[in-house]
């Protein structure tokens, strides 16, 4: 019988950069990692220790994802930026004829995305959030559920999500909620609003355009 091999890992296309060292963290003896080393024991300290360069990013998509790295695929896929990368491909699928609401949609999780590291809220809810809205507007609130399952959200961040999206018609401006305000915040910017100068505080303000 075969033993199974990563189809995108053929060490026959590898190049010398492939097989690298690098000190280990713990003890700073050196250890070899190929490229698709997830974690190597050191030969020294026995510590394990995660490859500085391995990527992540086809735990995203491939369908050997689990076969390739075990438990560790389910750890990955959990990462802000894999959640949303995999949200996006599935947007991109719904909102396929829908190029206006597609692109305000990724045009606002890009915004949200920034706007969460600045002011330090949840990345995932926001960004999450912005690029379903425009599912849930276009009367498809149940889709933008189905899809938060299909990616993996844990069930409290799903059910953050779901809140924002749909209270955001009854609290455009988002108040009352850190989360929901970077989000109202960020679909009013995707969409073409202005920033003003609070008159309090001095701090930029969103605004939306005259013609909306």
């Amino acid at each position: 019988m075969a033993v199974w091999q990563c189809p995108g890992q053929d060490r026959r296309y590898w190049k010398p950069e492939d097989i690298f060292e690098d000190p280990c963290p713990h003890c700073g003896n050196p250890i070899e990692f190929w490229k698709d080393d997830v974690r190597v024991r050191c030969p020294k300290c026995k510590e394990l220790v995660t490859n500085p360069r391995f990527d992540p990013g086809c735990a995203a998509w491939c369908s050997y994802a689990d076969k390739c790295l075990g438990p560790m695929a389910a750890e990955f896929r959990r990462q802000p930026q894999v959640i949303r990368d995999r949200l996006e491909v599935e947007v991109r699928k719904e909102l396929a004829g829908e190029k206006a609401i597609l692109d305000h949609s990724l045009k606002a999780a890009a915004i949200a995305r920034d706007l969460a590291r600045e002011k330090g809220v949840d990345m995932v809810v926001v960004v999450a959030a912005s690029l379903l809205h425009g599912l849930a507007t276009a009367g498809r609130g149940e889709k933008a559920e189905d899809l938060l399952v299909r990616v993996g959200i844990d069930q409290e961040v799903l059910e953050q999500i779901m809140d924002i999206i749909t209270s955001l018609p009854d609290s455009p401006d988002g108040s009352g909620n850190n989360n929901r305000a970077v989000v109202a915040e960020a679909l009013s910017l995707a969409a073409g609003g202005e920033q003003l100068q609070d008159n309090d505080h001095g701090s930029p303000r969103p605004r939306a355009a005259a013609n909306q």
